[in-house]
């Protein structure tokens, strides 16, 4: 070791280990505690010296170690283990907490005494970082009944992040029993370079897991998506003509490039319209154009060029292109040659797929309206000429300007379609609605049922939904989703969203716009326990309490705050604003994602907040909210839809303004944000439910009097265990058609 290195070592110890020695009452105590600590300190480097790729031999050997101390099956694996003291009262115990798929673990042994934790992450219903002066700079984790508190880590955010990764797992798996964790063996393979070794194969696997979850939500692609690897270049923006400092990421099937400068300018560009990659000579006359290539697109429309430069290795990055394109090309050639999602197709029904309603049951032309719609449609093609369209257009602060404005109808299936991330799936998955139809339409379910009570309650008052024709299309989509999806099946609110999409969609467009908005925008919203929509309760009360204090104490005091984010987040605002102004906010929402309804909500909240405040009940605070919301007008939007009782309307504020309010007294609120907080509050929310469960399960067997509710208690966990153990490993699948 270097002197660096051995004074920084001594440096972390003075700064954790100094404060927490006055804990102690005797010096062998003290002396057995400092001891421990560096070992651990020695042990740590050791661990980060190189690993390779499947589990090193020392990481086997501790992984028998785990399975010994805990005596937990052969099968459960350990992802990484790490130093760390447990504070057992205000006395730390210094040890090894050993982190595996399915259990948070730790193990201390020091003077004669052994201290051992085992928690099941399903059971984990707050996991947090504290600081305390009884537990300082530690981790939290709470189950049931108990708190424990870790602390003294030499990599703390590492740490925290995978565990915070493992818990969300085990709560996603609580919430849909087919989602399981099977290893990525493909990383085994895979032709990378500047990866960091890690200890374990699963870690690694994680962190692939985690790269390509946050890559998914910067670029809205499918859920199915894996990064491959990133790399800093420059990206030159013809509309300018600069050269953008940014990073270029790469994945099975896309190429995506997002600048330095956040919203500065971003780029996907699927790989299924590449023509042809090529390097370009480097100049000495130009070395903003060093290490370049260019890749050319099929579309012979629009932008069909784009050029990166300074890629540092050039020829890696063409190397991994030249596999993937082969790859992609082989898979479109097997679709076009019958593979695929067409081979699912089973018998054909006389259907077609129907164009945007709007178009079929046009309503009556309202002049000034019509002329606003002509002068949006002008600005947008505009804004295509300089930045393209389509899903490779390049995306920058000019167009978000445009969203908050309001899509004009007539654009608003192909920006709906690019911005939310619909058009890759619809694009990767050629025939499939088609065969999801024919088969939907031969099945008789519960969600059929469901589906076909409401079908005419969805939009009743615009004419296409008082004609079979639209009808039939709603049922298409609607039996469609129920059939992809059977553990979301049909919610209902769900016919209400459809409906509005199909107004301004082609069908088979309307329908992967519902699968986006169900399974990545609002995820588990519209599932039986409508559990996202609950977890999304305690995000929009977190950050009322955070930004509006009083507000937040007189709307839980009138006990009215869960009722109005049900009501306002299931139908993004549809069933509560005029049609045509809650469109205004969906086009936002498909644009930027599921922080707008939050941020939209706050903004209605802060608007109202003092004659909220002077509120005596819940009844006088909904209609006050209920009155607002229907005064939001649009008098813009009223061309393909529109509010029947719009001469009537006490009109309080336009939806342009709120949306601009909401986003100026708001914008801190990420995408990142909202995440962190959806994996806070779904830990808290799924062991509600199951507390719930079971509390309803043993009332109803105590009243038999064979077993008091302690035993049964105790039974029901010995069966919870049992049945936890029995499908921990069982494989991820949602789509029972694949």
């Amino acid at each position: 070791m270097t002197r660096q290195e051995i004074e920084k070592d001594w440096e972390w110890l003075f700064s954790n280990v100094c404060e927490t020695l006055h804990s102690f009452d005797k010096e062998e105590d003290i002396t057995e505690f400092v001891i421990k600590k560096i070992e651990s300190v020695m042990a740590t480097n050791q661990e980060c010296q190189d690993f390779e790729d499947e589990d090193s031999k020392s990481f086997k050997i501790t992984m028998d170690k785990f399975h010994q101390l805990f005596n937990l099956p052969r099968d459960e694996k350990l992802v990484n283990y790490y130093s760390c003291s447990y504070w057992k009262g205000k006395i730390p115990r210094q040890g090894r907490m050993y982190l595996s798929v399915n259990y948070c673990c730790f193990h201390a042994y020091i003077l004669g005494l052994e201290t051992k934790i085992c928690i099941r992450w399903s059971d984990v219903i707050v996991l947090g970082k504290t600081n305390s002066v009884l537990f300082p700079d530690s981790i939290k984790v709470a189950i049931r009944g108990k708190e424990h508190y870790f602390s003294m880590f030499l990599r703390k955010a590492e740490t925290f992040n995978l565990m915070e990764q493992l818990a969300d797992l085990a709560a996603k798996r609580l919430i849909d029993e087919r989602r399981g964790f099977n290893e990525d063996k493909d990383l085994l393979s895979k032709l990378s370079k500047n990866v960091p070794k890690k200890p374990s194969f699963l870690k690694r696997d994680l962190d692939a897991r985690a790269h390509s979850e946050a890559y998914r939500l910067l670029f809205r692609l499918p859920h199915t998506e894996k990064l491959d690897g990133s790399i800093d270049c420059t990206l030159m923006t013809p509309y300018n003509k600069r050269h953008v400092s940014g990073r270029l990421f790469l994945s099975q099937n896309y190429i995506c490039f997002d600048s330095r400068v956040k919203g500065q300018v971003s780029l996907i560009i699927p790989l299924r319209d590449v023509k042809l990659v090529e390097k370009m000579e480097t100049s000495a006359s130009n070395p903003s154009l060093d290490k370049a290539i260019i890749i050319t697109t099929k579309n012979t429309i629009d932008k069909t060029a784009f050029l990166f430069a300074q890629i540092l290795d050039r020829d890696f990055l063409v190397q991994k292109l030249s596999e993937l394109l082969a790859r992609t090309n082989d898979l479109i050639f097997g679709r076009s040659n019958g593979g695929g999602d067409a081979q699912l197709q089973t018998v054909e029904f006389a259907w077609k797929c129907q164009p945007p309603l709007m178009t079929l049951f046009p309503l009556t032309v309202i002049p000034d309206v019509l002329k606003k719609q002509k002068e949006k449609e002008l600005k947008w093609e505009s804004h295509f000429n300089v930045y393209g369209r389509g899903i490779s257009m390049y995306r920058t602060t000019d167009i978000s300007k445009l969203v908050l404005d309001g899509i004009p109808d007539s654009l608003r299936m192909d920006i709906w379609m690019a911005f939310s991330g619909a058009a890759n799936e619809k694009a990767t998955h050629p025939g499939y609605y088609k065969s999801l139809v024919n088969q939907a339409l031969l099945q008789q379910s519960t969600a059929n049922d469901e589906i076909e009570r409401d079908l005419h309650r969805s939009l009743p008052e615009h004419l296409a939904f008082q004609n079979d024709t639209g009808i039939d299309a709603l049922r298409r989509v609607l039996c469609a989703y129920a059939l992809k999806n059977p553990n979301i099946g049909y919610c209902q609110a769900m016919n209400i969203v459809a409906s509005v999409l199909l107004i301004y969609c082609a069908e088979e467009e309307a329908f992967w716009l519902l699968a986006t908005l169900c399974e990545n925008l609002l995820p588990d919203y519209y599932n039986t326990k409508v559990v996202g929509a609950v977890v999304d309760q305690g995000i929009l009360d977190d950050l009322l309490s955070e930004n509006m204090p009083n507000l937040h104490a007189k709307l839980v005091k009138l006990g009215m705050l869960n009722m109005i984010s049900l009501s306002w987040f299931l139908t993004i605002f549809l069933s509560v604003m005029p049609y045509e102004s809650a469109v205004n906010v969906i086009d936002c929402f498909f644009y930027d994602g599921a922080k707008v309804i939050f941020q939209v909500a706050l903004m209605i909240l802060k608007l109202n907040q003092e004659e909220l405040l002077n509120c005596r009940d819940e009844g006088e605070a909904m209609q006050l909210l209920a009155d607002y919301l229907m005064g939001v007008h649009n008098d813009d939007g009223r061309g393909a839809i529109r509010n029947k009782s719009y001469d009537d309307q006490q009109r309080k504020i336009r939806v342009q303004d709120l949306i601009y309010k909401a986003y100026t007294n708001f914008g801190t609120i990420s995408t990142g944000v909202i995440e962190k907080f959806r994996l806070k509050h779904r830990l808290k929310v799924v062991q509600e439910l199951e507390a719930n469960f079971e509390n309803n399960a043993i009332r109803s067997v105590a009243s038999d009097g064979y077993m008091t509710s302690i035993e049964l208690q105790s039974l029901l966990n010995i069966i919870r265990e049992e049945y936890l153990s029995q499908k921990k490993m069982m494989s991820e699948k949602n789509d029972p058609a694949l």
